[in-house]
Parts: C-alpha cells; structure tokens; sequence
C-alpha cells in the first residue's frame, strides 16, 4: 500500500493552528457562557422539584407539567386555539343517542385509537387501557375521586371485540365536559402498573355502583392493588415511571428532573399528519431555582431557556429592561388562566362565623396587591371565572379595603378588645379566643409580599395575622388534610367551561376530593349540578352568575386577582407558548 505524503508549508501549518485556537476559543466561550454543549436540549426553571410523577397521584404543578411529557391522554389542547385536538385517537368523536340495548336512551362516545400508539414494551395501546386507567378514578382506596368527578354521569365502556384500537364510552346524560373530561383523561399501561391484572377482574359497573364501595374496599385484591400502585418506585424511580409519551425519566430529586427522548419514538413518524405530537429536543432539564437573583445570573450565562412559574413582575419587568437579557430572551405576557386566592378552612371554629371572613376580605389592600405587588400585571376578580368570560358576573361588587367595615362586621359578631392589647377576642366555644388568624405562606416573594400587607392592614382592624412560611410543595397536603387556618394560594383554570364541582361541591371534600376549603351548601350544590347538565348556553351562563353570586355571599375564599403569566424565553429557539398552563410547550422548542 502506498502513503502519498503530503506537502505542507509552515504558512499552512501557522493558518491551521490559527484556525483549531479560534475553534476552541468559541467552544470556551460557549461552555463559559453556560450554553448547552448539545443544542437539542431545553432548560426549564422550576418553583419546585417534581416529586410524584404518577398523574393519578401528582400534588403540585411541576408533578403535573413533567408528566405531561412522559404520560398522553387521548387528546390534547391545541397550544395557540386552546381548542381539543387529537393526540392518540384518530378523532374526537361528538356525542351520539343510543337507540337501543343496555344504554338505551344515554349519550355515546366512539373512540379508535392510532395503530401506531404503542407502549415502552412495544405493545399497543388499546381500550383495554383506557378501561384500566377509568377504574383507577373510581378505585374505592385510591386518593383519585376529583379526577372520578369529572364523570358523574359516566355509565360504562365497552371494547370492541374485534378491534382492540376502539372502544366506547356511555354518559347517562348531558354533561358540559364530557367530551373534555375523556379527551384529557390520561391513560396508563395497564401491563405495567397492574402486572397481575387485578383491575381487570372487577367490571367497571361495580366501581361505579356507590353499593357496591364496601364489597370493593374489602376485596384483598383490591387493597394489594391500592398499596402497589402508591408505592415510591410509580412515582420517583426512574427505571418504573412509564407512558406513551415522547420522553422517559432519566434523574430526579430535589434539584429537578431530567427526560431524555425515547429512540424510535411511534410519534415522531405521525408529527406532520399530528402536529400536536411534535417532540424535537432530545432533554428536558428542569431546574429548581427559588432565588430571582440566581435566576438573573442564570439566564446572564445561557443556562436557562424557559423561566416561567412565580417570577415576580417587578424582577420580570427590570430585566426586560436590560439590553444584556433582552437582545438574547423574549419577555412575553400570556393571557390569565388562573386566578390567586385567599383560601379558608371553614372547618376552623373562628372562620365559621361569615362576619370574620367578610372582615377579613375587607382589610386586603388590593390595590397595593395589584399594582404595587403585581406592577399592575393583574385583573381583580370576583370569582374563580376569569373577566374575559361571558358569564363572569360583572353585576357584583367586589370586596374593598374598608377597615371601619371590618371592624364594623367584627363587633356586630360579638369581638371587642376587652383587654386593651389592640387584639380583639371573645368567648368562643366557652373559651376566651384572641382573633388571631394563621396564614400558610408560601416560599415565594409575591405570596411573602401578600402576607406582609395583609399583616399590617389586618392589625388596623384588630386582626392578628400569624404568618408560618411554608414550602410550596408542603401547602398541597396540607390543606388537603385540613391542616391549615387560611393560605394564600392560586389556581389553574381550564381553558373552557367552567367545573366548579371540584372546588366548591359538598360531594368533593377534602381529602377524598378537592374542595379545601370545606364549604357545604345545599343551594350552592344544586347549581352546580345544574350547571352541568344544562346544555343551552344561555340558560346555563344564568346559572354560572347565581353560582358567582352564591359564592361572594358564602365566602369560602377571597377571590383577589387574574395575574398575566410572566414568561421568558431563549430566542435561539423556534418556540411554542401558550395561554394554557405553563406557558409553553417545551417539548416543541427547536434550534432556530
């Protein structure tokens, strides 16, 4: 074999050397600057670490936004419309009246999922799991009846015997959300998370007859099944979390959470027909970082390309003023799906008087929340429908910061300071009580802001306010468990119609449900289920303002603000962002 031997002058040789410096000068400067060394990967700032990626067990939002890329449901909201799309099904199917059999009369859904759906073993998706992941709501032992509230009037599903890909779903009668409920619902391997097919034993019509709850509970069975579906290795073991989504968990603790792209993902061959399930990155790093200033650094240096979450306005606005933020990041405000509140336990002696929770939503400044706080980010709301909704009751008043009303309220309920200390107290119960109320505050600088005014303004009107800071990840269980006064805390809305059963329903007490604040009224339920079954639209947005008007009166919460969505993100990449909870779609980001 002959070598032909290069000719090579010291010029070349100087250039060459010249050229490899510049390329390694580049790279430092990358790494130093903190960029990714691999351009497909996305940084996302977290509030806190995911903790139970299982969606039927997830507590707060960084557990639900990590399993939306690990876990699909059969359809998805449309990151731009907001509007139901497909996402493992062909279609969304509408509604049709059963002509006869065992549903004679009901409303029926037809479903077929994609051929090409499959699971992390590389079998198919079929009805079969569907059915599976319906039971787990129902399941008598499972902490899952909000999700089974969702489908009050669900009467069965059958699977096609000749065709696993489809099967269909019967609803009693109208409800508002039916077809939002299914289309959202996510749907767990049942190979997986039920090995010896203990759900497959009990019919779906058992879950859901409440006579039969007793026989279910004490089925051995189904308690073996109860235990081995909670246990940490479904919701924190990397090598046991399991879905039909793009990405599978690489890490997680306490810093964050770490999803790799699956190879030879069944989506990425449907993405052009399906757009909804588009998936480029190949990680998805979220990180835990609490403190706005190690933010700022952090995005100084690249090594952030989404920050969303709880950032302050006021820190949001200083540095989309900065030329070294802004010429790199887009700063962008995203419509309000959510709203904040001041959440009560009505189970607390001094919180069941009316006259104390309507004092109290007198001595909140709001404006200051508003725009000093909120830098004038934020609407004032008078319940848990957003302003731009058509049937958002404009015709109420909302609470103002009155402290002569306060303490006006105060002494009509029978609370004088009969000992001179500025604190007003009374017999209550037989027992001398100073009114002093307890505020779990979260580990966040505007909910810490919130809590400092309301200290102070509180204190005018003979309020002692206990604040007791608490970490965001311990405010879930604690006012699911009733283990709690009074807690600033805000809430996600659907994009569509309002479900006001989960929050505000006697039937969805917490901890079973999610009704937190423990409010029980028998005219306030009736709406509700009115509102539900109702499907002419204008009749039902009348209902939507008596439910608005019942709740201002009972007061189970301070309703006090819809905050814009604050977001920041890299400009190297083509990205989607969206009015739906987050703010964006990460998993759709890709180098420009």
């Amino acid at each position: 074999m002959m070598i032909k031997r290069l000719r090579t002058t010291p010029g070349k040789i100087l250039l060459a050397i010249a050229a490899a410096a510049v390329i390694l000068l580049v790279r430092f400067c990358m790494q130093s600057a903190g960029e990714s060394a691999d351009p497909e990967e996305i940084s996302v700032r977290m509030d806190a670490a995911p903790a139970r990626l299982n969606p039927f067990l997830s507590t707060i939002g960084a557990d639900i936004y990590v399993c939306a890329r690990i876990f699909q449901s059969l359809g998805d909201l449309d990151p731009a419309t907001l509007e139901l799309t497909p996402l493992i099904v062909k279609s969304l199917p509408s509604s049709r009246l059963v002509q006869d059999g065992p549903h004679k009369g009901e409303l029926a859904y037809d479903y077929e999922l994609l051929d090409e759906a499959r699971w992390d073993n590389g079998t198919p998706v079929t009805g079969k799991d569907v059915d599976f992941s319906i039971k787990i709501a129902y399941h008598p032992l499972l902490p899952t009846k909000a999700f089974g509230s969702y489908f009050k009037e669900l009467s069965g599903i059958d699977l096609d015997p000749s065709n696993p890909k489809k099967f269909t779903v019967y609803f009693r009668k109208y409800y508002m959300l039916a077809q939002e409920s299914m289309a959202l619902f996510p749907v767990l391997p049942a190979y997986h998370y039920d090995p010896a097919g203990r759900m497959a034993a009990v019919p779906l019509a058992d879950l859901l007859d409440t006579s039969k709850t007793g026989i279910i509970s004490g089925d051995p069975s189904m308690k073996i099944f109860a235990d081995e579906f909670q246990q940490p290795k479904f919701l924190n073991d990397p090598n046991s979390i399991s879905g039909s989504g793009p990405y599978k968990v690489a890490s997680m603790n306490d810093q964050g959470a770490i999803l790799v792209k699956k190879e030879n993902w069944w989506g990425d061959a449907l993405s052009k027909k399906y757009p909804i399930l588009a998936a480029y990155p190949k990680r998805l790093v979220y990180k835990v970082v609490k403190d706005e200033t190690v933010v700022e650094n952090m995005l100084v240096s690249g090594q952030l390309d989404i920050v969303a979450g709880s950032l302050s306005p006021a820190r949001f606005l200083e540095m989309k003023q900065k030329d070294s933020l802004n010429t790199r990041y887009d700063f962008d405000l995203l419509p309000a799906l959510q709203y904040n509140r001041w959440l009560f336990n009505l189970n607390k002696p001094v919180l069941k008087d009316i006259q104390v929770r309507r004092a109290l939503a007198h001595v909140i400044d709001y404006n200051h929340f508003i725009n000093n706080i909120r830098s004038g980010l934020a609407v004032r709301t008078v319940s848990n429908i957003l302003p731009a909704k058509r049937y958002y009751a404009k015709d109420i008043t909302p609470y103002d910061y009155n402290v002569e009303k306060a303490r006006e309220l105060l002494a009509n309920a029978g609370w004088s300071d009969t000992d001179g200390d500025g604190i007003l107290d009374k017999v209550l119960d037989g027992k001398p009580t100073r009114l002093v109320i307890e505020v779990l505050v979260p580990s966040v600088r505007t909910s810490q802001q919130y809590a400092e005014s309301v200290t102070q303004t509180a204190r005018l009107a003979g309020i002692e306010i206990k604040t007791v800071p608490t970490d965001i990840t311990e405010i879930n269980p604690k006012t699911k468990n009733g283990d709690f006064e009074t807690t600033f805390l805000g809430a996600t809305l659907f994009p569509g119609l309002t479900e006001m059963r989960q929050r505000y329903h006697s039937s969805n007490l917490a901890p079973a449900g999610d009704n937190r604040s423990r409010v029980a009224d028998a005219r306030l339920d009736d709406v509700i289920d009115r509102i539900g079954n109702e499907p002419d639209e204008a009749k039902r947005d009348q209902l939507y303002l008596e439910a608005q008007h019942l709740l201002h009166e009972i007061l189970p919460e301070v309703f006090l603000f819809a905050p814009y969505q604050p977001i920041i993100t890299s400009k190297k990449f083509e990205k989607v962002i969206t009015a739906n909870r987050p703010g964006y779609y990460e998993q759709m980001f890709r180098l420009k």
